[in-house]
């Protein structure tokens, strides 16, 4: 409730989001997918309408893996004695535009391509 009454007062504030916002969103777009697409009435062109509820089973599962690994992440940091994930960020800002560049298309690939085996896990 306090972060409800935090985002009417100020709108464009950053709001953090926790695994269970994140569990609670995916949950609601699973149930309410079917009303959706009911009402939009737009299965004339699919083969299979259920196909795009597999899809979207797929995307909530990469999402719970990829939200679930960065709390074990931050909880292996701090239980380890490890940096804090904000000392490692500003050692990232201190490296060169090219290495920072390609750690970010890493990370890039690295994520679609686990979006991707999600998608032909659950597919």
């Amino acid at each position: 409730m306090k972060t409800f009454i935090h985002y009417i007062t100020r709108p464009w504030a950053s709001v953090s989001l926790n695994f269970w916002h994140i569990v609670a969103l995916t949950m609601i777009a699973w149930l309410a997918m079917p009303y959706a697409f009911n009402a939009l009435k737009i299965a004339a062109g699919f083969v299979d309408i259920s196909m795009l509820h597999v899809v979207l089973l797929s995307f909530c599962c990469w999402l719970l893996a990829i939200s679930g690994s960065y709390f074990m992440f931050r909880l292996l940091l701090s239980r380890m004695g490890l940096p804090a994930l904000n000392e490692i960020t500003t050692h990232f800002k201190l490296l060169n535009l090219w290495e920072q560049y390609l750690i970010y298309l890493a990370c890039y690939a690295l994520l679609l391509c686990s979006a991707i085996g999600a998608l032909i896990a659950i597919c």
